[in-house]
């Protein structure tokens, strides 16, 4: 719980490995599965000490460890890897000095980008979850509209539970949802188990999933140019950053809900 804690609230995650003992612990392989949720866009890996190692031993050892990752990840992207040897004395073996040098630059150069790619991140995770929200709004106001006002309820709740796969496939195919932002259906049904009465879900909101898909489509891509603006005038001088934010502020008021 302490390194998930940490972990969503980085910015960026860097595992570290010794070339000449890259085995992965239980332990740590606990840490990455519980890291990883939410943060596999944020992780790197620094194979570290790689020139301890011959021409041959580094390609059998980078291999083996993005073979290792592949495993753990389970996803079609590969998980950026930084080679080199991260220390300020000489190279043991320089065969790749080339390389390590190369590496060390780009991974420098990730870390001071993280200010912008931090806000970057902070508004995908904003349009995430307003597409989570939208998702769960088409889902339980469903199930509502399957629940009868008095009688056969429980029968109507077996059934929503039995077939909750099915149910959230229509929804999304209704409602033209995206795949990836569906719930697992057994972690669903388990929520849902907690309410005898699908009834208490709140109905379909057709205003509100307009909202939803205009927040998406105009209010934060008109916000993130904003922002752009007001940070190419901040470095140029043009006009102080309190200056721009109260700017920004008033331009993009409105009343949501």
């Amino acid at each position: 719980k302490v390194t998930k804690w940490f972990a969503d609230r980085s910015d960026l995650i860097l595992l570290l490995f010794d070339a000449h003992k890259l085995d992965i612990s239980d332990e740590f392989q606990n840490v990455i599965d519980t890291i990883r949720l939410y943060n596999d866009d944020k992780i790197r890996c620094v194979l570290n000490k790689a020139d301890c190692v011959t021409r041959e031993q580094l390609v059998r050892v980078y291999g083996s460890l993005m073979w290792s990752m592949g495993k753990i990840f389970d996803t079609p992207e590969v998980v950026r890897v930084y080679t080199g040897s991260y220390w300020n004395g000489a190279l043991t073996n320089d065969d790749f000095q080339h390389m390590f040098e190369k590496d060390e630059k780009l991974l420098v150069r990730e870390l001071l980008d993280l200010p912008r790619c931090s806000a970057e991140r902070k508004i995908n995770l904003v349009v995430h979850r307003i597409r989570l929200v939208k998702v769960h709004v088409c889902i339980l106001g469903t199930l509502r509209g399957m629940t009868p006002y008095w009688f056969g309820k429980e029968k109507s709740r077996e059934y929503i539970l039995d077939n909750l796969a099915s149910i959230m496939n229509d929804v999304r195919i209704k409602f033209d949802l995206s795949k990836g932002d569906m719930p697992d259906p057994e972690t669903l049904a388990q929520r849902l188990e907690k309410f005898p009465d699908f009834r208490v879900f709140p109905s379909i909101d057709r205003g509100l999933i307009s909202r939803f898909d205009m927040l998406i489509e105009k209010d934060i891509p008109g916000i993130v140019s904003d922002a752009d603006a007001i940070a190419s005038e901040a470095r140029s001088g043009r006009k102080s950053m309190i200056d721009n934010l109260n700017q920004v502020g008033s331009n993009k008021r409105r009343k949501f809900w």
